[in-house]
């Protein structure tokens, strides 16, 4: 729909050009940019907070998602096979900026998280003048789902996965001749890219739900074509997590697989209202 079409459906009035529509882009998107830069320059004065109090987090024993598996196992088979206890981890830095680049990852990884429903709004600003009124009121609704869905994967891969890889990767011996020497770049980018990944890959049934709502993708395509999508979530899945190993990859692929069936369910309601809209209109 073109952002310069008016008329009673469309409230706002927008006699833009092409290069017009690029400029209002490139506002939006410095907008985003600073608005990033001063939540990272503000992070980056309490990064050693943050280092030592949620980036170790998971690798601590008292850690929230090691007390949640442990009574989950108490209580579903009555033993402690799943009260792990992580391995200790021995950090080094191998580069002169080494600590600097990570102070710098937490900070920018940690502006994105926290901008995210503004980063949301803007680009919800610059799409609005295309939109009818009635698709205004219903995508307005819909903006605090997709932040709703990030931060759900956010912390989803936070409290639990990073420390179920974790456990796994730092468990697991080659020889016993080998010691895990972990540099602080690597700690930092698996907790913060893979929490940041997950949260982003979470947004999946508002994607659905927008190509439904466009006519570009339907539920029984989605089932028919179940198996290519298994593929895919497993290659973004293996994109995504920062370490190479299968574990990994499985932890991520797992909610993938069951937001893939969710959007299943979402894209067969956006055909029903549609049906319903144009029933509606045929009256």
């Amino acid at each position: 729909m073109a952002l310069d079409q008016t008329g009673p459906d469309y409230p706002y009035e927008k006699n833009m050009g092409f290069f017009d529509h690029i400029d209002e882009l490139r506002k939006r998107l410095v907008r985003i940019s600073l608005m990033i830069l001063v939540v990272m320059i503000a992070g980056f004065f309490y990064v050693p907070y943050i280092f030592e109090n949620i980036i170790l987090a998971p690798y601590k024993p008292n850690f929230w998602g090691y007390k949640f598996f442990c009574k989950m196992g108490r209580y579903f088979t009555g033993t402690d096979i799943t009260c792990w206890n992580p391995p200790a981890l021995d950090m080094q830095s191998q580069q002169i900026q080494g600590q600097f680049v990570a102070a710098f990852k937490i900070s920018f990884i940690l502006s994105i998280v926290v901008t995210f429903p503004y980063i949301v709004n803007q680009i919800w600003l610059f799409i609005k003048p295309a939109l009818s009124a009635k698709e205004i009121n219903k995508t307005r609704r819909s903006l605090g789902v997709v932040s709703l869905l990030f931060f759900a994967g956010v912390l989803f891969s936070y409290y639990f996965l990073v420390p179920i890889a974790s456990n796994f990767l730092l468990s697991y011996s080659l020889s016993n001749k080998i010691r895990n020497v972990i540099t602080i770049t690597s700690v930092t980018g698996f907790v913060t890219f893979m929490s940041l990944a997950t949260g982003l890959v979470f947004e999946m049934p508002v994607l659905i739900f927008i190509l439904a709502r466009l006519g570009m993708i339907t539920s029984s395509a989605l089932i028919k074509r179940w198996r290519i999508a298994l593929v895919v979530i497993f290659i973004i899945a293996a994109v995504a997590t920062p370490s190479p190993d299968i574990f990994s990859q499985f932890l991520l692929a797992f909610p993938l697989i069951l937001l893939y069936i969710l959007s299943i369910f979402i894209a067969r309601r956006v055909e029903s209202r549609k049906a319903v809209e144009e029933l509606v209109g045929e009256e």
